[in-house]
């Protein structure tokens, strides 16, 4: 390659004039990357492993600084000078060049130059070639100076490999480096780096497995293995990663899953590279299947190339931060200070291990430490849960390398049970100790039911972790309630039942099981779950109606947030329906927590307050149902309760006779639905409307905008209200809408801009008031505005994969009304076309509930036809057929 180019530089200068050389020469440099870069791309997809594709990347560039190099001294007339050398730093030193990544390079002097003409000559022709160039120019007493000052600067200086002119200066710097900061002096650097890796860990949630994670930056992305690589070079002088097998870092077992995995993450971060054509390393949820497609995944079954891609992913990841941890823990060392520290307190415990002040160790004779009683593989996270410590990483390294201890014996064991149902009843640290098992592979040993969800992807925006760490932020999420010193008043009711629910162990066991059976994809996951529960709470002893509970719990884990988001609370018998599936209260309590803390580990923006109210009020008007004889007599109650509060806060504020005529026109859920200030902003609306046909409000509320429109009803007026927020790029996550029965409306929407922020900026804020006034004014029509924007999203990026529509009626649900379920692809506008079909279709929506989940929407319509349940099959497949044709 070097020659070839070379020979061709040589064959330009000879024959050209000093005045066309440099043009020249920059084309000859231009077509030999066009067409090295070809080759390298011909390689990386033809198969070639992510570490000879970086390489080759690596070479090509080694080649053209070496070259300019060169070029620059037959420019200049000068022989190689003394006390000058071009250096490579960061991934480009390391020798890992992604085929997008900066090039990064020290010009090192023995003294400083200023505007040294080989610098600038190869700058300059870097640039002309369009190449991201990091740079620095120092003399040595500079670096060494910068590396006292700046951790950054030290850390690509420790990478620096040599590219051309004086070598013995690039050994000189690695020299003084070594002699000032690395090996016992390295302490400093060291621990600076681990809070900088705690820092990006935070920013990420400490999670490996999102959504859209960072190829580089997210836990057991590249950059863990560069700390490795940082680490094993400070202390030990050694280069990554084979100096992790010289100085026995990593057994060969270990050695070969880490070299598996940056292989893997090299790999997918050149298709990345390549397929977006920039440097890029988020591994955007859209971007995932065509990332999938370029390494040649493929469907498999049910389940989708991108899932079997992520999946892959997620296991890397996992296995580099499990193991990085590990040699970082080795390398770190600890000062004589803590070791002494640890000596005088560390103390032995029932089972063998040794308690540090803030570890569990193994004792110094572990060979055989597990074989000799295999029970202390659970024991010990009993052990670190009740202590509030963790587990060492040797303590670690040893747990995963006798997972094979855990067998079909162990699994129906007593003792391992008794255990097992220990940790799950600690008054803290359940989850904590959960997870700790599951990431060194006891909890799936143990419980071959949850192995199943190992990394397991749906690829969906609506989940945003992999079905295992989904089910482990639930139990973050329960433990929660109970660990948090305040908490939001959405959560405060849900608190106050978790704490009245006596087998909270019950609770988690649910929590654990209740998505086991995704793993068997196109079945009702509930029901496949709960008899996968079964299975598991056998083995562990329970009673058949602790059992019964459990799996209850499993199969129902979806049905309080169906009734509680989709449904109408206000229907008696649907409510005493599903009340009469409960054995006991502390089954309807458990089912309501277990519902917030799936709900709110599903995506950043599934748990609102508004679906905390919801919740609450289900739960209660069920409660009631099961435990009372009557419960329209104490609904009734609630509601007159409701009333008389709202009646003492605002007396003062409206006249008696307004507020009693305004609640007595509501709808009979209205009253306990909303507070006192949202009762007064309602009524203050209604008294500003008078003569103007809308009235509009716009309030920041967390993560949502809340919009109140007031206006009199009319034929298509919510299908209306929808439309201009969508030509505003409003979007809708949820909504609710109250018909008075003098005929005023009152629509709630919860929203955000198009960015996602819950704020609406004023001048979007004034678009919409006055959009709506000409639509109800007849001076505008809805139709104008979509005509205005269609061309404008029509250039939005559509969705990777497509969620299919689907739309199912509900006729048993309730006495007066049909109930249309609609799943759909969201998109901008759909909420407009479905209400405004409908209105076209003649049927009168009685009311709504509108929900948005990530990418997904599911709206549910209550509506009549002519007053009536819509009963006749042909009128309900006119109906599914025009909807569909109008959404799909």
């Amino acid at each position: 390659m070097s020659d070839y180019l070379q020979e061709n530089l040589k064959n330009i200068r000879k024959n050209s004039s000093s005045q066309d050389l440099s043009a020249k020469r920059t084309a000859c440099l231009k077509t030999f990357l066009d067409q090295t870069w070809e080759e390298i791309l011909c390689q990386h997809r033809s198969g070639a492993s992510g570490n000879d594709v970086v390489q080759s990347l690596t070479h090509r560039m080694d080649v053209v600084i070496q070259t300019l190099y060169q070029e620059a001294l037959l420019d200049l007339d000068m022989a190689p000078p003394k006390g000058y050398a071009v250096l490579a730093l960061g991934g480009y030193g390391r020798g890992a060049l992604n085929p997008k990544s900066d090039v990064d390079l020290l010009f090192l002097f023995d003294k400083i130059q200023e505007k040294d003409p080989i610098t600038g000559t190869i700058l300059h022709t870097l640039w002309d070639l369009h190449f991201e160039i990091g740079y620095s120019t120092r003399g040595l007493p500079d670096c060494v100076i910068a590396a006292q000052d700046d951790t950054d600067s030290l850390t690509s200086m420790l990478e620096a490999r040599y590219l051309a002119g004086d070598e013995s200066l690039s050994k000189k710097m690695a020299e003084s480096l070594s002699k000032r900061f690395f090996g016992r002096k390295s302490r400093s650097f060291i621990h600076q780096k681990m809070a900088e890796r705690t820092r990006r860990y935070v920013k990420a949630g400490f999670s490996v497995q999102l959504l859209e994670p960072n190829l580089k930056e997210s836990p057991g992305g590249l950059r863990d293995t560069h700390i490795v690589g940082w680490f094993l070079k400070a202390r030990r002088g050694l280069n990554a990663p084979e100096g992790l097998r010289e100085d026995r870092l990593l057994t060969r077992k270990n050695y070969r899953l880490y070299i598996d995995a940056v292989e893997f993450m090299l790999r997918t971060r050149n298709e990345l590279h390549f397929s977006t054509g920039k440097p890029y390393d988020m591994l955007e949820h859209d971007l995932q299947p065509e990332i999938a497609a370029g390494l040649e995944y493929q469907d498999q079954g049910q389940e989708l190339a991108v899932e079997h891609f992520m999946r892959d992913y997620y296991f890397h990841a996992r296995n580099i931060k499990h193991l990085s941890d590990l040699v970082c823990e080795r390398l770190k060392g600890q000062s004589s200070a803590n070791r002494a520290m640890g000596l005088i307190v560390r103390r032995e415990l029932d089972d063998g291990t040794i308690l540090y002040p803030n570890q569990v160790r193994l004792p110094q004779k572990r060979r055989h430490f597990f074989t000799d009683n295999p029970y202390r593989l659970l024991n010990i996270f009993l052990d670190a849960q009740r202590f509030g410590v963790a587990i060492n990483e040797t303590a670690q390294q040893a747990i995963k390398n006798n997972l094979h201890l855990i067998d079909k014996a162990f699994r129906q064991s007593r003792t391992a049970a008794h255990i097992f149902l220990d940790i799950l009843r600690g008054p803290a640290g359940v989850a904590l100790a959960l997870r700790s098992m599951h990431e060194l592979g006891v909890l799936g040993a143990y419980v071959p039911e949850f192995e199943t969800l190992n990394c397991l992807v749906q690829y969906s925006r609506y989940h945003i972790y992999t079905a295992d760490e989904h089910t482990l932020v639930t139990l973050d999420n329960l433990e929660y309630l109970s660990r948090a010193e305040t908490l939001p008043s959405d959560l405060k009711h849900i608190k106050h039942i978790f704490d009245e629910i006596p087998q909270k162990e019950l609770l988690y066991l649910a929590l654990l099981m209740h998505d086991v059976g995704k793993s068997a994809r196109g079945e009702d996951h509930s029901q496949v779950g709960a008899k996968m529960a079964r299975n598991f709470l056998q083995r562990l002893g329970l009673s058949q109606e602790e059992i019964h509970t459990v799996a209850f719990l499993v199969e129902q884990h979806l049905t309080m947030s169906h009734i509680a988001q989709r449904r109408d609370l206000n229907d008696e018998n649907m409510l005493s329906d599903f009340a009469l599936q409960f054995n006991h209260p502390n089954t309807l309590r458990m089912l309501y927590v277990l519902t917030y803390a799936d709900l709110s580990a599903l995506t950043r923006t599934a748990w609102t307050a508004w679906k905390a109210h919801l919740l609450q009020e289900c739960y209660q008007k069920i409660f009631v149902h099961l435990t009372q004889e009557d419960p329209q007599t104490d609904i009734e109650k609630h509601r007159r309760k409701a009333i008389q509060n709202l009646n003492q806060a605002l007396s003062n504020r409206f006249a008696p006779h307004m507020l009693e005529e305004h609640l007595n026109n509501m709808p009979t859920q209205y009253p306990g639905m909303n507070s006192a200030e949202e009762v007064e902003g309602h009524l203050r609306q209604i008294q500003g409307l008078g003569e103007n046909t809308v009235s509009i409000t716009f309030t920041p509320s967390g993560l949502f905008s809340e919009v109140v429109v007031c206006t009199h009803d009319k034929p298509y007026r919510l299908s209306e209200i929808c439309g201009v927020l969508a030509t505003n790029d409003i979007s809708i996550f949820s909504a609710q809408a109250y018909t008075r029965s003098d005929g005023i409306v009152i629509d709630i929407f919860q929203v955000t801009d198009p960015e996602g922020s819950p704020t609406i900026a004023q001048s979007a804020q004034e678009k919409i008031r006055q959009t709506l006034a000409e639509i109800f004014d007849g001076t505008a029509t809805i139709q104008d505005l979509f005509d205005q924007h269609r061309r404008r999203w029509s250039r939005r990026r559509q969705p990777a994969v497509q969620i299919p529509t689907e739309i199912h009626f509900e006729n048993d649900i309730s006495d007066r009304y049909t109930v249309i379920d609609i799943f759909a692809q969201d998109a901008t506008g759909l909420l407009y076309q479905i209400t405004q079909t409908l209105s076209d279709l003649g049927l009168d929506i009685y009311t709504a509930r509108i929900g948005t989940q990530a990418d997904k929407t599911i709206d549910s319509f209550y509506v009549t036809y002519e007053g009536q349940k819509i009963t006749f099959p042909e009128t309900l497949e006119h109906i599914q057929a025009t909807l569909m044709d109008q959404l799909v």
